[in-house]
């Protein structure tokens, strides 16, 4: 099923893309990328990263972003046409194409990239077998995950912030039955052994941030804690909601984003895996 509009957490990831650019582009400066490479950005999404990597292929290597949503292909396809304009970088091609869809033979991409996209699906392994059969013996599939309990450390109260995280944990075990892939950050090297590849290395990048905090940070923040507590309203005892509430609250002096000595780390985990040779 293709999608034809953008998907709610658009604006979430828009400002962590903003927020965070220089450490993700260094995390793209070090990918094992050769300039002749053909490389695949599943789930591409905007194209913020397909871009980035395209940049990095150079003028003899291909790029191929896929993603069900028809509208941010759109997107990612005007962003690519302005920001590659003049540019000695890769060509460039967006496709309509599902996980377990993908309209490409096999062992055809030296790299498969995917980021922040493998908690969306109903099995991560599952997902990961299908970018395995598209990459050539040897070639690589890189992932850049978050783990949802360990995602963003925040200086707010302990006491609340233990109760919390149980009642976010709660909400995830009733959706559905893979609880687990919302806590994949820490799974990563065994998700990519289990879909058929050598896990090579898995690193951890820590995204820190200070009062005062520029606006990308403040409106990424703000909409991860609202989603937050929209997912635990149900689960969360009345006293914990309603403190919460207060640290969500601009107008609060408990307000947590306006506090003068605010710091927060954002976590990231990069995980890298070989396809093994016949």
């Amino acid at each position: 099923m293709q999608l034809t509009s953008l998907p709610r957490y658009d604006k979430q990831l828009s400002a962590f893309h903003r927020a965070f650019r220089r450490e993700l582009e260094a995390i793209v400066s070090a990918l094992p990328v050769r300039a002749d490479m053909r490389v695949l950005d599943l789930a591409c999404g905007d194209g913020f990263y397909t871009r980035r990597i395209a940049e990095r292929l150079g003028p003899n290597g291909c790029i191929t972003g896929a993603d069900i949503n028809l509208a941010y292909l759109a997107e990612a396809g005007d962003a690519a046409t302005r920001g590659t304009r003049g540019t000695r970088c890769a060509k460039i091609d967006f496709v309509a194409a599902s996980f377990d869809r993908l309209p490409f033979p096999g062992d055809v991409f030296d790299l498969v990239w995917c980021a922040q996209s493998l908690y969306t699906l109903p099995d991560p392994v599952t997902a990961v077998s299908h970018m395995v059969r598209v990459v050539r013996p040897g070639g690589l599939v890189v992932v850049l995950e978050s783990d949802t309990l360990h995602q963003v450390l925040l200086p707010w109260p302990v006491h609340l912030e233990l109760p919390l995280r149980a009642a976010e944990l709660r909400a995830f075990l009733e959706k559905g039955r893979n609880s687990s892939k919302y806590y994949i950050g820490r799974r990563l090297p065994a998700v990519l052994a289990a879909a058929g590849l050598e896990p090579l290395r898995m690193t951890t990048y820590a995204f820190d941030r200070q009062a005062p905090l520029g606006t990308a940070e403040r409106e990424l923040l703000h909409r991860y804690l609202e989603e937050v507590a929209d997912r635990v309203a149900p689960y969360l005892d009345t006293v914990f909601l309603q403190e919460f509430h207060r640290l969500l609250d601009p107008g609060s002096a408990e307000y947590l984003l306006g506090q003068p000595h605010f710091t927060m780390t954002w976590l990231t985990v990069l995980a890298c895996g070989r396809k093994r040779s016949v």
